[in-house]
């Protein structure tokens, strides 16, 4: 069995909260692969400006765009499943593409396909702020490091 590595409970980061202006990039502390999320993208074109947001497979941790609306509220998640058969969203915590590192039960699946003002608050006020609390899934690479 690998030996576990020890980490400090990190903080949360939310694709629907980063800026286009300064994505981040991410190196993995665990397998070393390195990330860029981004919240969005706008292509300028002959037709106006198209918006492709940035969203996260909860099962495989693969990234996409998109450019799908919504009637009501701000999507949050895509109604085409990824190849894995995962839901893309945009509303939960980012993690490892690779090894799924910062994973936590709280990424999953949801019937929910949108956000209100008020839960993007939430997210928007949690957003580098706050500590992930919650256990890390499909890995036996780390642990919490208790204060």
């Amino acid at each position: 069995m690998t030996e576990k590595i020890k980490k400090l409970i990190p903080y949360k980061y939310y694709l629907i909260e980063m800026s286009p202006y300064r994505p981040l990039r991410l190196d993995c502390e665990v397998c070393k692969t390195t990330s860029s999320f981004c919240g969005h993208m706008r292509l300028n074109t002959s037709n106006g400006c198209i918006y492709l947001w940035h969203y996260q497979c909860q099962d495989c941790g693969k990234l996409t765009y998109s450019d799908e609306k919504a009637e009501k509220g701000t999507i949050v998640a895509l109604q085409e499943a990824c190849e894995c058969g995962g839901q893309f969203r945009r509303d939960k915590n980012i993690f490892c593409t690779s090894c799924h590192y910062r994973k936590s039960d709280e990424n999953r699946s949801e019937e929910t396909r949108t956000a209100t003002k008020k839960q993007l608050e939430v997210i928007k006020k949690s957003n580098d702020a706050e500590e992930m609390t919650l256990q890390f899934e499909k890995s036996d690479f780390f642990e919490f490091v208790e204060e």
